[in-house]
């Protein structure tokens, strides 16, 4: 175990792409996100020495961070419950992030963030942003407006997303950006079956780093996948302001991410998928209906 003199330096475990649909029961989805955070602490070698990290990227209509935040401003720190007992939420000294107590006292951090569509169709994360950053802007403008928020910008890995129009628009963005602190994104999602994007190699000649995320579906199925695909980061943080650490931290070029994980199994990418396009078929006939 490295160290700082006596003093072991913390191993943060960070699914970097997470959501909270509205179909997911909620204790169901924190037992699965300390149980696949223990599991990467142990394949670590670190056992119950970690701190797991859940980076939101919700999108504009979603807010399970803001019904939390609510809930303790009412005097509520019960968030869920099973039968194991009762899951807590604690503020901490920042209004990005949330302290989530087990009925163990084992404890979870979780991050506030968005998930923005651009003018082009990608999509941008503004990771432990607290404020709204409107859709429909451009690439460029998009990552801009997440650096100037002070938030981490990623662009995501999407299946289709990459490629044709949109993947040209960014590998020019790709190819002519200059700024540090923007960071790609894979995700558990993405098949294994497939070889890896191109973009994530010119990233990586332009010294972009990639941060991995579950980034589960809007499917009750997909409940148990946060916390199984992420990085793990060496580095001491302060355990009331976390966002700010993780931040810090990522911003400095020396800071290396270790991916953990496993990629998406052919069959269950090709469920995924085919749900996603009756999904998309019903919302559009449910939209026909009512015009």
């Amino acid at each position: 175990m490295e160290s700082q003199g006596d003093v072991p330096i913390p191993l943060l475990i960070v699914d970097a792409h997470v959501h909270i649909h509205d179909c997911y029961d909620l204790p169901g989805f924190l037992q699965a996100a300390f149980s696949n955070f223990l599991r990467a602490a142990r394949e670590a070698g670190r056992g119950g020495s970690h701190i797991p990290v859940l980076l939101l990227a919700e999108g504009r209509k979603q807010r399970a961070f803001q019904r939390i935040s609510d809930e303790m401003k009412r005097g509520t720190d019960r968030i869920a419950e099973d039968e194991s007992g009762i899951y807590r939420a604690f503020p901490t000294e920042e209004p990005e992030s949330i302290r989530i107590e087990r009925p163990d006292g084992a404890f979870l951090v979780l991050i506030s963030g968005r998930q923005i569509v651009t003018a082009e169709r990608l999509e941008v994360l503004a990771l432990s942003a607290v404020s709204g950053i409107p859709d429909g802007l451009s690439l460029e403008e998009a990552v801009a407006a997440v650096e100037k928020a002070g938030a981490i910008p990623v662009i995501p890995w999407g299946f289709g997303k990459w490629i044709g129009r949109r993947g040209e628009v960014l590998g020019r963005f790709l190819k002519h950006v200059t700024r540090p602190g923007i960071f790609l994104g894979d995700n558990g999602g993405r098949p294994a079956f497939l070889p890896e994007p191109p973009q994530f190699s010119l990233g990586r000649e332009r010294g972009i780093r990639i941060l991995p995320g579950s980034d589960p579906l809007p499917f009750p199925s997909e409940t148990g996948r946060p916390g199984s695909f992420g990085f793990t980061l060496r580095c001491s943080i302060d355990p009331c302001r976390p966002a700010i650490g993780i931040r810090e931290t990522l911003f400095d070029p020396a800071s290396m991410p270790e991916p953990y994980g496993r990629l998406e199994t052919p069959l269950r990418f090709l469920q995924n998928q085919i749900a996603m396009q009756v999904t998309k078929f019903l919302k559009q006939d449910r939209s026909r209906e009512t015009t």
